[in-house]
């Protein structure tokens, strides 16, 4: 199970429960990938901001991965238009 050539991404993906898969990179959580009825995969943010939906959980999970970045640089614009004060 464990594979001496891990993926160049360092998020852990974890099976909640069956279709339910949480990420995360070095205890930080990312995001989480839902299994729809009709098979089809929707991946949401941190914020549980909806990605989009993917055929595959292989690419729900990488959109996931990919999307920290995107939602890093964007929170301080979230938060401002939420009015929380960053010290």
């Amino acid at each position: 199970m464990n594979d001496p050539h891990p993926a160049p991404s360092d998020v852990l993906w974890a099976c909640v429960e069956e279709g339910f898969h949480v990420g995360s990179r070095s205890g930080d959580f990312l995001g989480y990938v839902d299994r729809q009825p009709d098979g089809t995969y929707s991946a949401f943010d941190a914020r549980s901001h909806l990605i989009g939906s993917f055929a595959t959980l292989v690419s729900a999970t990488a959109a996931v991965s990919s999307s920290d970045s995107e939602t890093s640089a964007d929170a301080g614009t979230d938060d401002q238009r939420r009015g929380v004060v960053q010290r």
